[in-house]
């Protein structure tokens, strides 16, 4: 594609989020709304931000000119931010953690289900390329020098017989090929003497014609019926990418370089710029500023027979003093501090008045209806206004034409590094001007006399704010440096590598009658493709950008439960994928054994957390996260679940919205545990469900035809149904074994049968149903769903109450 595409895109994008932020100020200026009314709004707001954020994506990914891609960045993590936001919101709405798309709302922007699904935006690998692979070849070369291979695929031992049988079986083969080809080529000998005696007739002829024009007649109808339905969606495209996809990545490719050369000559320019700036107008600034401040101390002499006291450079220093509107009043009021006893009156008062209004505001919410909701500010939707704004006033209409190759823009740097220069420079005149009045305040006080009585000294502006309370961990290793913190805990198999796994790997269909159903007032079952973008909206979003991590809701930990091969793992991997996180493995199984007693538990608990920081972004990843808080360990479990029961806690807590470090836990079990314990651990849970029809559906389709053994022959629906109570990891388990390389040699002369794949799934253990019992009674007492349980009858009772009213009045 074209500069002139992506510029359009842009262009067309930057309408659509003027839209956008009109309906979400609007639902701001409305206030408090009824939940019903609510929800379909904010889905719609939701739905409108996922496409914006999926365009500018593609824009940021491929346009070229290094200063508009600022202004997209802007857009790109605010449009994020603000997503994130509205799903927490509407997790408080629906009190669950599942948001299902409003049907009207896919109709009415013209949207499916998938576009509706936010995707993980390509700068979070892209431009940590090399940090990424670095890290990853450093994990493995340590993993190398102390020994460690990769696992590798076992030979095939045969016994003696079973070798001999099998060169029997090649040599007869062999000699049956070679008679074969003996027998041909007699045969041919034989009927090319025959042909050479007589000649073919006309009714041969004819037959020869017939069989062949109905062949072709019959294949021209084949490809015709193929044609139409991969037009209609009836049929799989072919999985190898076609030559126009390869020519299309090509070309995203050379423009990616050409991005970066780009930037290169950009930031380069903006130090010969800024250099040449302050060679032409440094002195000519400094004499200025200087000879306004000294105007303006000798008018504000004469008026008032006193010198003035400049602000701090906190309060913004000499440029603040003009902001002022007249110079006696306000200069003297300035001059005389608010004494401290005045001020913690004022305070006190203050916070009188606060904790009045707090009590009446609590009384208030404690009288308002269930049924009312209100969004929570947000901190991403003035700086997404305001970078369109910009984009609007600076880009959108500047003509490109001069440009083709869409290079740096010169006077849009010079008057960027001008206000730069002209704030540097002020700084310096001011510290200049604030030491010639203390020599003008001596002096002035030396003649009019006034030795005894000092002068006062200006008082030095306090920074507001408080202290954090937060105490600074002790450094139990401040000489080392974080290279051999990385080694050692990747020598002791803490930090650990992963396969490149990506979040849309997690093959699942979406739930389509989600909405339909909350409107009835009925919970619905989440489907695969749920738990995909709920971990893309709690883990992969917020860990992936440090400006949306720091301002978005925090969420510093989320256990992940499901039957074993629902997929937990792959979820981990995906997320450190998505990220280019580090892994640290903190296992029971994995740590037992390793920094023993109770100084080395504190010593290892310093490094993680530690290195996982100077690291970041981080997950913090804890398999079997039910055994910790298990009231009975086996005798049989020597791995010492309970050593990080205390810790745990501290660990998750620790974690700030500066850090990109989250903790995520795995289990099977989570019932086992106690569980006060565990929701104290996790801010999040997400159960993966049983995988449902529609999603089992799909995964056999795109399996089977990754591996070319989808035909005609193959009932899928069938398949589907057979492997209803079994999870995906036990399903593609069972294809592997079915699909050998032997097996996939035979796919051209016999196609694979779901009787095959049935037989493989015999021998394997399903889901049964009281696990699924055991999943749907513990998933009830999680805090959520609790909250949503107790709200609803809340409800019902007050229905019920109302009810009650109105039949009496009558």
């Amino acid at each position: 594609m074209s500069n002139k595409t992506y510029n359009d895109l842009l262009c067309e994008t930057s309408e659509i989020l003027v839209e956008a932020t009109q309906v979400d100020e609007a639902l701001f200026e409305a206030g408090a709304a009824e939940r019903t009314a609510l929800q379909p709004l904010l889905s719609e707001i939701r739905i409108r931000y996922t496409v914006l954020l999926a365009r500018l994506d593609t824009v940021y990914d491929q346009l070229l000119q290094p200063q508009k891609r600022i202004v997209v960045r802007r857009l790109l993590e605010a449009c994020l931010g603000r997503l994130i936001e509205i799903k927490h919101d509407l997790v408080e709405l629906n009190m669950s953690d599942y948001t299902y798309d409003d049907d009207e709302g896919l109709v009415k922007l013209q949207v499916t289900p998938y576009e509706a699904e936010p995707v993980v935006p390509q700068y979070f690998i892209r431009e940590r390329q090399e940090e990424v692979n670095s890290r990853r070849q450093f994990v493995i070369d340590t993993l190398t020098k102390l020994g460690y291979e990769p696992p590798k695929p076992q030979p095939l031992v045969l016994t003696e017989q079973q070798a001999v049988l099998i060169i029997q079986s090649h040599e007869r083969a062999r000699q049956g090929r070679l008679r074969g080809q003996f027998m041909k080529e007699i045969r041919l000998l034989k009927e090319k003497g025959r042909d050479q005696k007589t000649e073919m007739s006309a009714t041969a002829a004819t037959a020869i014609q017939r069989v062949w024009r109905g062949f072709i007649a019959r294949r021209e109808t084949r490809k015709r019926k193929r044609q139409e339905q991969l037009l209609i969606g009836m049929e799989l495209p072919p999985y190898t990418p076609s030559s126009e996809q390869k020519r299309a990545e090509e070309v995203k490719e050379y423009r990616r370089d050409l991005q970066s050369e780009r930037e290169i000559e950009y930031k380069e320019a903006l130090d010969t710029i800024e250099e040449q700036l302050r060679k032409q107008h440094g002195v000519k600034i400094n004499e200025q500023i200087g000879d306004e401040l000294r105007r303006w101390i000798s008018e504000y002499y004469e008026r008032t027979e006193r010198f003035p006291e400049l602000p701090p450079e906190e309060s913004g220093g000499s440029r603040a003093m003009y902001s002022r509107q007249g110079t006696g009043m306000d200069s003297e009021l300035s001059k005389s501090p608010v004494s401290s006893k005045e001020s913690k009156k004022s305070k006190d008062s203050k916070d009188k008045k606060n904790n009045k209004s707090e009590e009446n505001n609590k009384a208030k919410d404690e009288g308002e209806d269930l049924n009312m909701f209100k969004c929570n500010n947000s901190a991403f939707l003035k700086d997404l206004v305001n970078a369109n704004e910009e984009f609007e006033d600076i880009w959108k209409f500047k003509d490109s034409t001069d440009d083709p190759h869409e290079r740096y823009y010169k006077d849009v740097i010079e008057r960027d590094k001008m206000v730069k220069i002209e704030q540097e420079i002020r700084k310096v005149v001011d510290e200049m001007m604030r030491s010639e009045l203390e020599l003008l305040q001596a002096a002035y006080d030396r003649d009019r006399a006034q030795k005894g009585k000092k002068s006062k000294k200006p008082q030095k502006a306090r920074r507001g704010g408080k202290k954090s309370k937060k105490k600074k961990e002790k450094d139990l290793t401040p000489d080392r440096t974080t290279e051999s913190l990385f080694e050692e805990l990747v020598s002791n198999g803490i930090i650990r590598p992963y396969p490149i796994t990506k979040i849309d790997d997690f093959v699942g269909e979406k739930s389509y009658v989600g909405s339909q159903w909350r409107s009835q007032g009925q919970e619905p079952t989440p489907c695969l493709g749920d738990i995909r973008q709920l971990i893309k909206e709690y883990c992969i979003l917020p860990l992936g950008s440090e400006h949306v991590r720091m301002n978005a809701p925090l969420v510093r930990s989320v256990l992940i439960s499901g039957h074993s091969g629902s997929g937990k793992k792959m979820l981990v991997h995906s997320v450190c994928s998505e990220t280019g996180a580090m892994l640290f493995d903190l296992t029971p199984a994995n740590i037992v054994g390793k920094y023993p007693g109770k100084s080395g538990l504190i010593m290892l608990l310093h490094l993680v957390m530690k290195v996982s920081r100077l690291l970041q972004p981080s997950v913090i990843w804890m398999d079997d996260a039910e055994k910790p808080f298990v009231k009975k360990i086996p005798k049989t479990d020597k791995t010492d679940p309970k050593r990080l029961k205390k810790d745990l806690v501290k660990i998750i807590k620790g974690i700030c919205p500066e850090d990109r470090v989250i903790f995520i836990g795995t289990s099977k079990y989570p019932w086992d545990a106690e569980q006060k314990l565990l929701f104290q651990c996790y801010n999040k849970i997400i159960q993966i469900p049983k995988a449902d029809y529609g999603s089992i559906s799909m995964m056999w389709k795109m399996k089977l035809h990754k591996a070319g053994a989808l035909s005609p022959r193959l009932d899928v629906s069938c398949l589907a149904r057979v492997s209803d109570s079994y999870t995906i990891g036990t399903l593609l388990a069972a294809l592997n074994a079915v699909l050998t390389t032997k097996r996939r040699l035979q796919l051209r002369v016999r196609a694979l049968t779901a009787q095959e794949v049935a037989v493989q799934l015999s021998s394997r253990e399903p889901v049964y149903a009281e696990q699924e019992s055991s999943a749907e009674s513990w998933w009830y007492k999680t805090p959520l769903e609790k909250r949503r349980q107790k709200t609803i009858q809340m409800l019902q009772e007050l229905q019920q109450e109302n009810e009650e009213k109105e039949a009496a009045k009558k």
